[in-house]
């Protein structure tokens, strides 16, 4: 009975989580920003809000599953060529920006140490909860509903970034942006089960473009443009993939030996 009704309401339990998440977030911010604080202090509040999720999360999750196997938190095998395969795109994407816009180097030890910290924390908590906790919460519904969902859920609220700027094409290259990572993200869970890679990357990427120079703006069409056709390209092998994999699922006898 409590299985059942921990299921009836997958989909309104995911848009609690994730927009309690977005709200947390932005109180922290709010209130930083009454208190007059710098970009540190900022940055410090926002990352106190993302370590009360990240708790609250691994609560839940260790009671649901005291392995975190439920959720992703599997071992990933790299010596794999195919597992390669996935993630080296995921490799060139990090470094797009810091080699379009170069590092900066004006930053304190100081600020690069809560940098990491900070998107360390992000890429937990995001990551746990976008393909991790809704990815199970939605398993009933298939595959395709999930990726789609975590797709559009992921981007709509992180849309709320791209609206910082100026320009129709800056939006729209922002907001494109976030609806592909997703999109990207849930296809490679679906794909290899374990969510550490994910948890790895999101760090990696949030970390090397708060460490990029701020220069960077003066080419953020040029950055986003290359980002979105990377998606692009990498979502469409990562499909192929997929059907692959299922239909050889569905016809294990038509597989051909090599």
């Amino acid at each position: 009975m409590e299985e059942k009704q921990r299921k009836e309401h997958p989909i309104l339990f995911s848009f609690m989580l994730g927009i309690g998440l977005t709200l947390l977030v932005a109180v922290a911010s709010a209130v930083a920003t009454i208190l007059e604080s710098d970009d540190r202090g900022i940055v410090i509040a926002q990352g106190i809000a993302f370590f009360v999720m990240a708790v609250i999360i691994t609560i839940y999750m260790k009671k649901r599953d005291a392995s975190l196997g439920i959720f992703g938190f599997t071992r990933t095998n790299l010596h794999k060529a195919k597992a390669v395969l996935y993630y080296l795109p995921l490799l060139v994407i990090v470094v797009v920006q810091p080699i379009i816009g170069g590092f900066n180097t004006s930053l304190s030890v100081t600020d690069i140490v809560l940098i990491l910290l900070f998107s360390l924390l992000v890429g937990y908590t995001e990551e746990s909860i976008f393909r991790g906790i809704i990815r199970e919460r939605l398993r009933p519904k298939g595959s395709v509903f999930f990726i789609v969902f975590s797709a559009l859920f992921f981007g709509i609220l992180h849309m709320a970034n791209a609206f910082n700027g100026s320009g129709f094409l800056h939006i729209f290259l922002q907001v494109l942006n976030a609806l592909l990572i997703g999109f990207i993200l849930a296809l490679i869970i679906e794909i290899e089960h374990s969510i550490i890679p994910l948890i790895l990357f999101h760090f990696l990427f949030d970390a090397l473009a708060q460490l990029t120079s701020s220069s960077i703006i003066d080419k953020e069409v040029l950055a986003v443009s290359i980002l979105n056709i990377l998606y692009l390209l990498y979502g469409i092998y990562l499909i192929y993939v997929m059907l692959r994999s299922k239909r050889a699922s569905l016809h294990p006898n038509e597989q051909i030996s090599h």
